[in-house]
């Protein structure tokens, strides 16, 4: 009997949370402008060098949003602001650049450099703002200028840089950077983000990845549905009061696809969770917006049949034909095909083989993927290895980014006749689901719970601030007939309802944390102005706090947007 091909679908989740200050019209973080330059065009224009390798891509709305936003819209963010002639910086400024423009790997990317390590070393491998400031008289008016450049130029992804003439050639010049090339060096980030969404339009017309979406603002939907089915996964759960709209997380799900129908000309087929997590609600609701499958994580899939997934000692699947095929669920009176990620596999990616180089991590990978065939045997079916994760926060920790891993991943895939990398949707269409699920598990990927966004005393404390917000855009709606300002106010409540908030917020550190606790009040403060009321003064008080001795997270006290080149801002540039 010959052997069967084994199939494999990547699952690139490209996600940013929405960092948009309103009231200052700036984003508080850099990430969407400079992951988009590393890491969201390279990581679909690779995939051109090898046209046997399909894949597909979650793109999320606000994602697609924000770079928009830079594009055509003058977005600025705080780490554009410090872009001026450095001859013209501020005290203020140059802190700020001394602080956050060595935020990239120091190590595997820092350290490659040897210019930009020694003004690393000069600024003494500190991040706390009072230690950044005994370095402000160490440096000259040339260093934060090569400071600035240095940091936009890691942050675009080492392939682009190889193959592009200007770019090397700051790479090589190291120092002494003109200003002139700063401003060339941000036109060019600008190019590229400009070719994001127009590449993965032009490679699904083709037919080699396929587009997903998500959520529009990337809320937890079991939770907007009814955030006491927290309890499931969790029984016991201390538990704010309960948050039951429905209507939200529709819209949610109606905007994305409708963004999505406009920027790529046709329907999208599936529909990635937030933070893979689902609930029978959810694929009720999921089915009905026509979407045609949906994904999660192994430990759903096992919660679910009342499974084990055993693994070896080596992490090898020893019951593969549970794991790796797909199945239908069946919720709520409608049925969706769903696949479900090999957690193992896909953490290797996201943590594991950064500590190996490219071709062993490849060839690791490889090795696994074929270890999966040896155990399915002889089984007639066609099985499919689902590996997904996030598209971006890797490869600044792999030596060379993610260069060196994916090629030799897709060269070594390309040449293997028993390997063949799929779109998921290609996949279901020739191989329907033959198992069912009839009682969904509901939880993420994070423990197969939904704690990690409910259920500590500060999330649920957001949770009472977003429910007492919403249920005032509810009684204002049925009292009143002005629709444009309750349209309004619903976007704010929205973007509050975004799953990056609570993630941050008795998760991680305060000075983490404290940024985005901050802008989820700003987002329900402009609710109840947009209603043309009085916010209440609770929204004003942050709800984390530092720990004894720990600096107040301030918002940054730098000046209005900088023009850096024509483009960046639609006020153009004086």
């Amino acid at each position: 009997m010959p052997q069967r091909v084994l199939y494999v679908a990547f699952v690139w989740n490209q996600h940013q949370p929405y960092y948009l200050d309103a009231e200052r019209g700036e984003f508080i973080m850099p990430w969407v402008r400079l992951h988009a330059t590393k890491d969201y065009y390279q990581m679909a224009a690779i995939l051109e060098d090898y046209p046997d390798i399909r894949q597909t891509f979650s793109l999320s709305p606000s994602l697609l949003e924000q770079i928009d936003f830079y594009l055509h819209q003058g977005a600025t963010d705080f780490y554009l602001q410090v872009m001026k002639r450095a001859r013209d910086l501020n005290e203020a400024e140059k802190k700020f650049l001394l602080q956050h423009y060595f935020d990239i790997q120091w190590d595997k990317v820092i350290g490659r450099y040897q210019f930009y390590q020694q003004l690393l070393e000069r600024q003494g491998k500190v991040t706390e703002p009072e230690e950044v400031e005994k370095a402000l008289e160490k440096f000259a008016i040339q260093d934060y200028l090569d400071l600035q450049v240095w940091f936009n130029l890691v942050w675009i992804d080492p392939e682009i840089r190889h193959n592009n003439a200007f770019l090397t050639g700051l790479i090589n010049k190291g120092r002494n950077f003109s200003e002139s090339e700063k401003e060339e060096l941000m036109r060019q980030q600008l190019a590229i983000m400009e070719k994001v969404v127009p590449l993965h339009r032009r490679l699904q017309q083709k037919g080699q990845i396929e587009i997903i979406t998500t959520a529009y603002y990337h809320p937890i939907v079991p939770l907007l549905l009814d955030n006491h089915t927290a309890l499931r996964s969790s029984p016991g759960l201390s538990l704010p009061r309960r948050f039951r709209f429905e209507e939200d997380a529709r819209e949610q799900l109606k905007m994305a696809v409708s963004q999505y129908r406009s920027l790529f000309g046709v329907e999208p087929l599936g529909f990635w969770p937030p933070e893979q997590a689902v609930s029978p609600e959810t694929i009720s609701l999921i089915a009905d917006e026509g979407f045609t499958w949906t994904i999660s994580d192994e430990q759903i899939l096992a919660k679910s049949m009342n499974v084990e997934i055993y693994r070896d000692g080596y992490g090898h699947v020893l019951n593969p034909e549970v794991l790796y095929r797909p199945y239908l669920v069946s919720a709520e009176g409608v049925e969706i095909p769903m696949v479900f990620r090999d957690h193992h596999l896909s953490d290797r990616i996201g943590f594991v083989y950064q500590h190996m180089s490219g071709r062993d991590a490849a060839e690791d990978l490889i090795h696994r993927l074929h270890k999966i065939r040896e155990h399915l045997g002889k089984n007639p079916d066609n099985f499919l290895v689902t590996i997904a994760l996030d598209g971006e926060n890797a490869w600044e920790w792999y030596n060379e980014d993610k260069t060196a891993f994916l090629h030799n991943l897709y060269r070594g895939i390309s040449a293997d006749p028993y390997l063949e990398a799929v779109t998921v949707s290609e996949f279901l269409q020739e191989n329907y689901p033959k198992r069912l699920i009839t009682h969904l598990a509901t939880g993420s990927w994070v423990d197969h719970s939904l704690t990690r966004w409910i259920g500590t005393e500060n999330k649920n404390i957001l949770w009472d601030y977003l429910l007492e917000a919403r249920e005032t855009v509810q009684k204002y709606e049925e009292r009143e007939a002005d629709r444009e300002k309750v349209n309004k106010a619903l976007r704010n409540i929205y973007k509050a309802e975004g799953s990056d908030f609570a993630w941050w917020v008795d998760s991680m550190p305060y000075y983490l944390a404290a940024p985005f606790e901050a802008l989820f009040r700003k987002h329900l403060i402009a609710v109840y102005r947009d209603l043309g009321l009085e916010p209440p003064g609770y929204l004003y008080d942050p709800v984390v706090k530092p720990a004894p001795g720990e600096k107040k997270w301030e918002e940054y006290p730098l000046s209005g947007p900088v023009c850096i080149v024509p483009g960046w801002h639609k006020d153009g540039c004086s």
